[in-house]
């Protein structure tokens, strides 16, 4: 397939975009219905995860600390998972926001989610954190 075939069937799998949310700051919201069932985040690049434990990060400004930890799962060990092309490459999924009632599932710790159920264009996409970070888990 040649890349203006690629990139048009990437086009046509595009679903959302970010705005402000009610819930934090930005969010990620439908521009159109999507179904049941399927990546909305399709055709994103796929990164390589590099594994940092905590204490190897100490010397970044204060910012980018704070930024790992409000995109990136810092794990009860000290370690986390950072994407290859850094902070400056994150996609759409970064900006996904917390909610008790989520429109989105994930079965791999928050690298990949799912449509739970349809969602209507102008909907905020959300996923429930606490089910691959344990700093949201209750209780």
């Amino acid at each position: 397939m040649e890349k203006k075939e690629v990139t048009l069937k990437k086009l046509e799998n595009t679903y959302c975009r970010l705005q402000p949310s009610m819930i934090s700051g930005v969010g990620v919201f439908a521009i159109r219905d999507i179904p049941q069932g399927i990546n909305p985040f399709q055709g994103a690049q796929e990164p390589e995860w590099i594994e940092f434990n905590v204490e190897e990060l100490k010397n970044l400004d204060k910012e980018i600390l704070q930024m790992i930890d409000n995109f990136n799962v810092i794990e009860k060990d000290g370690t986390v998972l950072i994407p290859d092309c850094a902070l400056n490459g994150m996609d759409l999924s970064f900006f996904v926001n917390n909610s008790d009632s989520p429109n989105l599932e994930t079965n791999d710790g928050g690298f990949t989610f799912i449509t739970a159920r349809k969602i209507k264009k102008g909907e905020e996409l959300t996923a429930s954190y606490e089910t691959y970070d344990y700093k949201y888990k209750k209780g």
